[in-house]
Order: C-alpha cells, then structure tokens, then sequence
C-alpha cells in the first residue's frame, strides 16, 4: 500500500467553456527546412510501425483537434521516447531521435511564419509552430510531464499493442475538452503514482461501472459512455503510468477506459492503492 495525497481533479475553464491547460513554458531551437537530397531523419513516428504489431499505427505527420496545441504535441513526443519534437504549418506534428536536424536545415525564424495561441491557467500564451514546409523545432521536454522510466521504447510498443488482452479493457476513447462534458465526469483525481489498478480501486469504492485513465496521472469514474463514439486507435493512448510504466494512462484528451470489475482480485497485479490524508489536496487540469 503506497500512502500519498492525491488530488481531487478541478477544471478550469475560458469564456467559451473550453478547459485550460497548463503553459508548456517552453523555447524553440529554431526553424528547420527539410535537405530532400538525404532521407527524412525526423520520421521517428513512423519508424514505430511493424508488421509485428498489425493495427498499432502511428501517423507521420500526427495531425489532430489537438495539434495546434504545442504542448499536446511536445507531449506525445515525450510519451514515445524522442528526444525532438516539430510543427509545421501550424498542426503537423513530427517526433524525431537525437539525429532528428542531419535532414533539416536551420533557416530565418520569419520562414515560420505561423503562431498558435491558446489560454492557459496563466493566461494566453503563443508560441511558433511552423510554416508551409517549414518547422519550429522544440526539445521533446517539458518541466512538469514526466517521461517513461524503466522501459525501452520497444517494450512501451508491446505494452500498447496487447493492451485490450486485459479483459477489463474497453478501449482509447477521445474525451472532450469543454467544462461539464467530460466522458467519464462523475469522479476525477490525480496522482503522481496512479496505475490502473489504483484506478480501477478509486472507482470500484465509488460503486462507479467505468474507469479512465487520462494525461497519465488522472483517473475519471463514470456509469456509461459512448464506446463508439469517439473511439481512437491504440497508438493514440500513448502515456505510461507514473506509478506502473509497465501499464498505460491514455494520453492528453484520451482515456484509457476499463470497466470496473466486481471484486478486486479480478484486477491485475501491481496494485497500489491510493490512500487520501486528512490533507486532500485540488488539482488544476495538467493537460
């Protein structure tokens, strides 16, 4: 039993209704064009695709609703071990390793000539994100997302490709992004720790039929959902649980959702269960 505070999941939201998120508070190295005269190095998504793991399928360029937002797409990178991430033309985003520029040639930052502006738990906030062929370049770091630990990128690719042979397991589901229309909003708390299985316990002792796991550290509980609606592939719920990186907690939008099973011993191992304190603390939306 792991006794820690944990936090009641509070969301923040614009004047459109729109949840904040928190500031990446990050600085580009720079504006990169692609030298067609070698081949790409900043294909390191689609490097991820095998025949050995048939449906597991990561888009290179990644392209989402999320996109545009740079933190989302620094985090995806994060997620998946690289060590740089990119915008171009203002919703593509590219990871790449550390030989992610041998490619690319570093050219006048007006050639990126696109900003993404988005509100934040500080204030809004803008920040470059590409041009027509051309890409504002980060480093795949953000102070307050943590990165897989104790897994190689292959063993995370297994982990995503035989997550649904968890029988609880029901899918990566796209949850909403606006106050009050969560997937799953009956319950929410956050966790530097969280699991699966501490997931599944939180709800389980709220009489609740559905657990989802979100942004690696937020467990959501709720009675029903839409299972077709919404549905993502697999690639998409891409975040490793910081209390289990042998286990994953859906992604930045995404749920990792589970259906609550009757008695605890048809949870699977690892368990560590969440233990409030008189001090429960409140947390702001980390997305």
């Amino acid at each position: 039993m792991v006794d820690e505070i944990i936090e009641i999941c509070i969301d923040k939201c614009d004047e459109n209704g729109e949840i904040l998120r928190q500031d990446p508070q990050v600085t580009p190295l720079g504006c990169f064009i692609r030298n067609y005269t070698v081949n790409d190095s900043f294909n390191g998504l689609d490097t991820l695709n095998s025949p050995s793991r048939p449906g597991l399928i990561f888009l290179d360029p990644y392209t989402n609703q999320n996109s545009k937002i740079i933190g989302y797409c620094i985090k995806h990178c994060i997620d998946l071990k690289f060590n740089y991430s990119a915008i171009e033309n203002g919703s593509n985003c590219r990871c790449g390793y550390a030989n992610a520029l041998q490619s690319y040639i570093q050219v006048d930052d007006n050639t990126c000539n696109l900003s993404c502006t988005m509100n934040t738990l500080t204030g809004t906030v803008t920040y470059l994100c590409g041009g027509k062929e051309a890409y504002t370049v980060y480093k795949a770091e953000i102070q307050y997302y943590t990165p897989p630990y104790n897994v190689t990128i292959e063993e995370k690719l297994d982990i995503m490709y035989n997550v649904d042979k968890n029988p609880n397991y029901r899918g990566c589901i796209q949850d909403e992004k606006f106050c009050g229309k969560r997937i799953l909003s009956s319950s929410c708390l956050s966790a530097e720790s969280m699991t699966v299985d501490a997931c599944i316990d939180n709800c389980r002792k709220g009489n609740y039929k559905y657990a989802g796991l979100e942004a690696r550290a937020q467990c959501f509980c709720g009675n029903s959902y839409d299972s077709m609606e919404g549905l993502l592939g697999s690639g998409y719920c891409s975040a490793s649980c910081p209390g289990n990186n042998s286990q994953i907690c859906g992604s930045i939008w995404a749920l990792s959702i589970y259906e609550v099973p009757i008695n605890s011993i048809d949870s699977h191992s690892n368990h560590k269960e969440l233990v409030l304190k008189v001090s429960l603390g409140v947390s702001i939306s980390t997305l």
